[in-house]
């Protein structure tokens, strides 16, 4: 007969074997070991092979079975955790979230952590820091965009309505960068032009050198082109030059990097180091990916340094920018501009994705940055980021002072450092005392920010305060 610890026992390891069956061939992709873990497990439990409900194995179990280190384990448990994944039952083991017969909210993008917990009644109103965009659209001026202004505008056209690509070609010549309206397309915001930057010039395989940490829309695109991402660190001046010298000396076959106001870290790359950039992806041959979607936040009042790509005249360098972070969240534009054979690639690579970015859109953010008071308004919106930024770094410095906060001059996030690399526990915990907090994991291909949060600041007064009060109540609370 058997005892009860045999059965035990015969029945944790069928337990094991069942989830190692769902992760399948894991560890096949690139990147980190826990990383890539964490993504099986949330993949499994989004296809329905691991349900709602169901205990996981122990870290030491799991770690055994897929033949890794422990750590490896109890690191991507506590990203899924971080995440709302899986959760910790003390005592009982780790299991994922939800009861066996909860059903998975819609939707992974962003604060998908919130939308589990509110739609389960388990936190109060959540203010969310974690995402890091302009909500609010009342510092525009009144435009209208009906029959009178589209008139004559056409059919939608890859390319994009020729008076805005003139008009963004003017704006970049004010900046340093000379540019032609033939060497402008309008995309579907920031991240489209990325992406058909990387479908113009990665192939599977091929390494992309990305600014570490970066805008999580650059490393899904690279992700989705089948790229190896190669991190460079950056400091209060931009990517560290050394660094990205070594990077450069491998050969890569993309070179991406955000000159503009950085996001996360609010960094500005300097006039110096864009002209030695210039110089070196001229150099070796190497195309680059120049992010300038937040040049228009910025409170430093000093002049915008001339891009990279206007110290290098023909290389084929594609500069992307957004008018969703100009002006309002809502408005999905974007365009990407590069020497006119590379735009000519770069569209035909936009007409697989769309024929056309939407008219209405585009013909709304010509109507804006032709009206009179379009620089006012500007001002007046970052001035207001400004206060909005201190505010958020002076609660948090007089409820935190363990926590490092650095105050930017353009951006909209605060990128701060704990005093030990728990970032990923602590969300969960603050997310349970309502407020969202956004981690490196998707801003790095690293692990060496597991110290960091990044927080919005542009959210109203009222929310920022609320937001800071909860912060330092789930910090109490939290037991690193």
């Amino acid at each position: 007969m058997v005892n009860r610890a045999t059965s035990a026992r015969v029945a944790r390891s069928a337990q094991v074997d069942l989830v190692v069956d769902a992760l399948g061939d894991w560890s096949a992709g690139t990147g980190p070991l826990f990383r890539l873990l964490a993504r099986a497990i949330t993949a499994a439990v989004e296809h329905g092979d691991l349900p709602r409900g169901a205990r996981l194995p122990s870290e030491r179990a799991l770690a055994a079975a897929v033949a890794v280190s422990r750590g490896v384990v109890v690191a991507a448990y506590d990203e899924l955790i971080a995440d709302a994944v899986v959760e910790r039952r003390p005592g009982s083991g780790t299991f994922v979230w939800g009861s066996p017969d909860a059903g998975l909210p819609p939707g992974r993008e962003g604060s998908s952590l919130v939308g589990r917990l509110v739609d389960q009644g388990s936190a109060p109103a959540v203010i969310d820091l974690s995402i890091s965009v302009v909500h609010e659209a009342r510092w525009l001026p009144e435009v209208s965009v009906g029959p009178a202004q589209l008139a004559g505008v056409g059919a939608d056209s890859p390319w994009g309505l020729p008076a805005l690509r003139d008009r963004v070609a003017d704006g970049l010549g004010r900046i340093g960068l000379p540019t032609t309206v033939d060497q402008v397309v309008i995309t579907t915001g920031a991240q489209q032009g990325i992406s058909i930057a990387a479908g113009c010039w990665l192939r599977p395989g091929d390494v992309v050198v990305v600014d570490d940490p970066t805008y999580p829309g650059a490393l899904s695109a690279f992700a989705a082109a089948g790229a190896v991402v190669r991190p460079v660190p950056v400091d209060r001046n931009g990517v560290v030059l050394a660094a990205l010298d070594a990077a450069l000396a491998e050969r890569p076959a993309l070179v991406y990097l955000q000159s503009g106001p950085h996001s996360p870290t609010g960094a500005r790359l300097s006039a110096h180091r864009r002209q030695v950039i210039g110089r070196w992806v001229a150099e070796r041959r190497i195309p680059l990916v120049e992010d300038l979607a937040l040049e228009s936040v910025d409170w430093s009042g000093a002049a915008p340094p001339v891009p990279i790509a206007g110290h290098v005249p023909g290389h084929p360098a594609a500069v992307v920018g957004s008018f969703s972070k100009q002006f309002w969240a809502g408005l999905r534009v974007g365009f990407v501009r590069a020497p006119e054979p590379v735009a000519a690639r770069l569209v035909r690579v936009k007409a697989t994705h769309d024929l056309g970015s939407s008219t209405i859109s585009q013909a709304m953010a010509l109507s804006l940055l032709v009206h009179p008071h379009h620089g006012r308004a500007l001002a007046r919106r970052n001035a207001e980021l400004a206060d909005r930024c201190e505010l958020l770094a002076g609660l948090l410095r007089a409820a935190l002072p363990s926590w490092r906060v650095d105050v930017p001059t353009g951006g909209l996030s605060l990128w701060v450092r704990l005093p030990e690399p728990v970032a990923a526990r602590f969300a969960a915990v603050a997310l349970r005392h309502g407020v969202a907090v956004a981690t490196a994991d998707g801003l790095s291909a690293t692990t060496d920010h597991r110290d960091r949060l990044r927080l919005t600041f542009a959210l109203p007064p009222a929310d920022l305060r609320e937001g800071a009060a909860r912060l330092a109540t789930a910090w109490t609370a939290f037991t690193p």
